[in-house]
């Protein structure tokens, strides 16, 4: 038996127990030693073992023939490799997401379609990079039905490596955007990025569930035979319903604002005017990722419309907050220039005064002055300028002709002590690290 095979038996043995941080040890947990930029838990080796560790996986010499020490030239490869072997022997059906933006909310309405058919195990908050993900899939247990794995990238190659540690039966990827271009360079990479969902299910004979209107993921998807497709048509629905594909569902956008209200037609039926929750024309497609996910594991239409209709967003992604008479449209979470584009113009459909607080879209590189002017044109062409506030060092350093504008939400908070506005809508948007969610202060006092 080989060294990893030898540890997942010791990994089963003890009931699944392992940890990653010396703090939290619990009797019999497999520590991890991992390494990251600010950290080195070979440091606490010697007391995660005193304090109840089974064995310790670390990469230090002195301990490689000591008894209760698994020896590994990187311990964070071996956590992987014993997440893949764990989730290759739990039954759960796996569904894989990536995507430059939507893959938390569309996880969150698939595990909402998914629940009340079987147990579902879903990554965690945003636990979707080369750690988040082993974790969740070391989190799988013999009693789950379903696992609906999320999976982010901030450069090159983190999405071939996530992808290999799953076998999954059927994949999405939301869209290609701009998404950290400081680590891709340019929308190309992002695709090429993004694709290896696609190579992954390929590789496992799987089903894809395709956003038929992205060109990218349109050409990426020609050579999957299995495949479902989602559409957002700009017409109300005139053809009729047998003429829709086998697997195709498309939405028309009744409403963007303040909440998505829309009609599907899917084989077989139309459904007319759903109200939901979200707001955002983005956000359509999500929806439709639900749907698509749901009838693919047998669950009716109206049961997965039914159960998404009960998700509301949280944690600052795309949450209406009513403060007052003012309802402010809170998307402080992450913010990139598609995100930040397609959000702008759902907002500025509503009625009514309208004030716009933006901040700074973070990890561009050397693309961050275009695409926060890029930002500035569109504000111009809906003619919104005079009811925008900027926010963060990229929008003041790179926006230096506009006159609102702020380098951090301190200072523009100070400003608005002494010129309070009102509005019977805001908008309000940015990169977590902006925490542009400090602007609610200012309309609660």
């Amino acid at each position: 038996m080989s060294a990893i095979l030898e540890l997942y038996t010791l990994f089963q043995n003890y009931g699944y127990k392992y940890s990653t941080d010396s703090r939290n040890i619990s009797q019999g947990d497999i520590f991890f030693c991992l390494i990251g930029d600010k950290f080195d838990a070979n440091r606490f080796a010697e007391e995660a073992k005193k304090n109840g560790a089974s064995i310790v996986v670390t990469n230090r010499e002195d301990l490689k023939d000591k008894e209760g020490y698994y020896f590994t030239v990187n311990p964070l490869t071996t956590f992987q490799e014993l997440s893949k072997i764990h989730a290759a022997n739990m039954p759960a059906k796996k569904i894989i997401i990536g995507g430059s933006n939507g893959k938390t909310t569309t996880k969150e309405l698939i595990a909402c379609v998914l629940s009340g058919h079987g147990e579902t195990h879903v990554t965690a908050g945003n636990f979707n990079n080369h750690i988040g993900v082993p974790i969740t899939l070391l989190g799988l247990r013999p009693h789950h039905s379903f696992a609906v794995i999320e999976m982010g990238t901030n450069h090159p190659g983190e999405m071939h490596t996530l992808c290999s540690l799953v076998n999954p039966e059927i994949g999405i990827i939301t869209n290609i955007g701009k998404e950290h271009l400081e680590g891709f360079g340019d929308l190309e990479a992002v695709a090429k990025e993004e694709s290896e969902v696609f190579l992954r299910i390929l590789e496992c004979n799987g089903t894809a569930v395709i956003n038929g209107d992205d060109p990218w993921i349109n050409s990426m998807s020609k050579r999957i035979s299995k495949k479902i497709t989602i559409n957002i048509v700009n017409e109300k629905f005139t053809q009729a319903i047998n003429s829709i594909a086998e697997r195709e569902f498309l939405a028309y956008i009744n409403q963007a604002m303040p909440n998505l209200q829309l009609t599907i037609q899917y084989p077989g039926s139309t459904l007319e005017v759903l109200d939901f929750a979200l707001a955002g024309s983005y956000n359509a497609y999500n929806l439709l990722f639900g749907l698509a996910i749901g009838n693919y594991f047998g669950i009716t239409s109206e049961d997965c419309i039914a159960s998404m209709q009960q998700y509301s967003p949280k944690n600052n992604r795309s949450e209406w907050r009513q403060i007052g008479n003012t309802k402010i449209f809170l998307d402080a979470y992450n913010a990139n220039p598609s995100s930040m584009e397609a959000s702008i113009r759902s907002f500025d459909t509503l009625p009514g005064k309208k004030i716009y607080f933006l901040g700074d879209m973070l990890e561009l590189g050397e693309h961050s002055k275009l695409e926060h002017l890029n930002i500035l044109v569109l504000l111009s062409e809906l003619g919104v300028l005079d009811s925008t506030f900027l926010v963060g060092d990229e929008f003041h350093k790179h926006c230096k002709q506009f006159p609102m504008r702020f380098t951090n939400t301190s200072s523009l908070l100070a400003w608005l002590d002494t010129h309070p506005v009102e509005a019977d809508y805001v908008f309000v948007k940015g990169s977590r690290g902006i925490k542009m969610e400090n602007v609610l202060d200012h309309f609660q006092n």
